[in-house]
């Protein structure tokens, strides 16, 4: 028998229920008595996936997605050069994958160069420049859209030097080859979780203001995948989006201040990556508001820590240091001339019924064990011979 159409009573009951792990303190208070509701079967349904899968993304993983491709002759790029180019040295979350990633690179023989883009194309151009006439092994950038440097990094690869470009969107019109390649992150997926946290939390009526990321399209896309599956799993939800930029922080208190008190029922207040958590927050205490919820995305130390204080209410996190052996391993098997894998990044929730199982050390921060067994650099050493 096909069941019969949800009231707004029953939707709030099934993110209750399925996502009970942070709502089963409270009563569902949320919902009106609206018999006449329009809520689709579809969207009863889609709150319980949600739900279901917000617990499954609090669990940590059973084994890290590790490639299964070998490497040989990885001695021969012993005491070559390869540039690390992040978007911006501000997002703590790169400090964690540069660490990492010279880590795995000294494992080879390869020394690391670092170079902060600082958020401007300028310095983007400059260090993609630097790294071109140095002749460096290998270009790894992080959050660098291509267009934002396209003629750096086509010079780059007329000069025969590969390119990594790693927590971006592919750009369809710069594919994959012999001498580039996008090693993704789970942006959309860590978007969706906060959504789907917020919604749960609410009851099904999250009325949220998300600082989004303006550098690229990617931000844009993870983000709109995020309201994508927000939209059939809570209907009543409601999302406001204020457009932030790693070049100009300043201005971000205002314009979030501006946003909330032009709309006072406005309860939650989404960060999209950590590097604009604190003027973020700058924006929510200009309000003199206690009453709203802050989460973050791309959490690192700081931001685990914080939602440990009760300052956050939520984070998502992506395992920035498997990352930094992932894109070494990328590196790699360009220089060699190798066909690059599919790469998968973990990211997991965080919340305070999960937090205080963590240890919020930069030691196992570093390992990536807040994500799994931390048994990945191992596997990469056997996978290059260096084991």
């Amino acid at each position: 028998m096909r069941p019969a159409r949800p009231t707004p009573r029953r939707r709030a009951r099934t993110w209750a229920t399925a996502a009970g792990i942070v709502l089963l303190a409270g009563p569902l208070a949320a919902c009106g008595g609206d018999s006449q509701d329009t809520a689709s079967a579809d969207a009863d349904g889609s709150a319980s996936v949600a739900g279901a899968n917000l617990v499954t993304a609090m669990k940590p993983l059973d084994a890290y997605p590790v490639p299964t491709e070998k490497l040989d002759n990885v001695g021969s790029v012993a005491g070559k050069t390869v540039f690390y180019v992040p978007i911006t040295k501000q997002a703590p979350q790169f400090t964690t994958t540069e660490k990492t990633l010279a880590a795995a690179a000294a494992t080879v023989g390869l020394r690391l160069q670092v170079c902060d883009g600082k958020g401007t194309p300028t310095d983007i151009g400059g260090c993609i420049s630097q790294a071109t006439d140095t002749k460096a092994a290998a270009i790894i950038t992080d959050a660098i859209p291509y267009a934002l440097a396209a003629n750096g990094l086509d010079a780059a690869q007329k000069a025969g030097i590969p390119v990594v470009i790693s927590n971006q969107v592919p750009d369809p019109s710069h594919p994959a080859s012999k001498t580039l390649t996008w090693v993704q992150v789970p942006g959309s997926e860590q978007q969706i979780r906060l959504f789907d946290w917020m919604a749960s939390d609410s009851k099904g009526k999250a009325n949220t203001l998300v600082n989004q990321s303006s550098d690229g399209l990617s931000p844009a896309s993870y983000v709109a995948d995020g309201k994508a599956a927000l939209k059939k799993s809570c209907p009543d939800c409601k999302l406001t989006v204020n457009k932030v930029t790693s070049s100009n922080f300043a201005l971000i208190p205002s314009s979030t201040s501006a946003m909330l008190l032009k709309d006072p029922t406005i309860k939650y207040v989404d960060a999209q990556f950590e590097q604009y958590l604190q003027p973020t927050q700058g924006g929510v205490q200009q309000t003199s508001r206690t009453d709203i919820k802050v989460v973050t995305g791309s959490a690192s130390l700081g931001g685990m820590k914080a939602l440990k204080s009760g300052s956050l209410a939520a984070v998502t996190a992506q395992a920035a240091a498997f990352q930094g052996w992932v894109d070494t391993d990328a590196a790699l098997r360009l220089i060699l001339g190798k066909p690059v894998p599919e790469y998968t990044i973990p990211t997991r929730l965080f919340t305070r019924d999960n937090i205080g199982d963590v240890k919020l050390t930069e030691k196992a921060e570093l390992s990536g064990e807040w994500f799994g067994p931390a048994t990945f650099t191992d596997d990469f050493k056997k996978l290059w011979g260096v084991a």
